[in-house]
């Protein structure tokens, strides 16, 4: 019985290694599929190109074109104070355009203009609206503007009556324009409006 117990052992042996060295075929087993959605990448924000002229329109998100006019400092002769002893009132002439094409809602107000000075400061327009402002006035409260039209007005910022801004800078929904505000007239001053 000695013999029996490794002839069996041998054979076992035997089976095993067939098996597993091409007896029966296999299959590997499949790995699992992992379907892993590519990145998002954020959708890219406009950035600002240099600024333009006076007068130059600025096309925006292919959905607006945007033109300043005129600047003036002081603009506002009477009225209320601007702020702070040293600030007077600032005022843009702008105009914006809703594209043909625009394929969504554009709403208009002062909350997306400011005033961008060297120092990187800038001036928000005014928070309240006054009669003394100049006339006509771009759109103080939001108002939305169908497709294929305009509106233009003046736009009122309190400002440093001590230094003149670089830019005034129109920054709708992330989008960014800006105009080079011309070096002041010789005799800048409050006009009639």
């Amino acid at each position: 019985m000695t013999r029996r117990v490794p002839a069996v052992c041998s054979l076992l042996i035997v089976a095993v290694a067939a098996a597993g060295c091409g007896g029966a075929p296999r299959h590997p087993k499949p790995t699992p599929h992992r379907t892993t959605p590519p990145a998002r990448t954020p959708a890219a924000r406009p950035t600002a190109g240099p600024p333009v002229a006076f007068g130059q329109s600025a096309r925006l998100v292919d959905t607006v074109s945007a033109t300043v006019y005129e600047f003036r400092l002081p603009s506002v002769a009477g009225g209320p104070n601007a702020g702070p002893a040293g600030y007077t009132w600032a005022s843009a002439d702008v105009q914006v355009c809703t594209l043909d094409s625009a394929k969504q809602n554009v709403t208009v107000d002062w909350k997306t203009w400011s005033l961008h000075y060297a120092d990187n400061s800038l001036a928000a327009a005014a928070e309240t609206n006054n009669d003394a402002f100049p006339r006509p006035q771009y759109p103080f409260t939001s108002r939305s503007l169908p497709a294929g039209t305009c509106v233009r007005g003046w736009i009122t910022f309190p400002a440093p009556a001590d230094k003149r801004p670089t830019t005034v800078d129109y920054t709708p929904h992330g989008a960014v324009a800006s105009w080079t505000v011309p070096a002041a007239p010789a005799s800048a001053g409050p006009s009639a409006s």
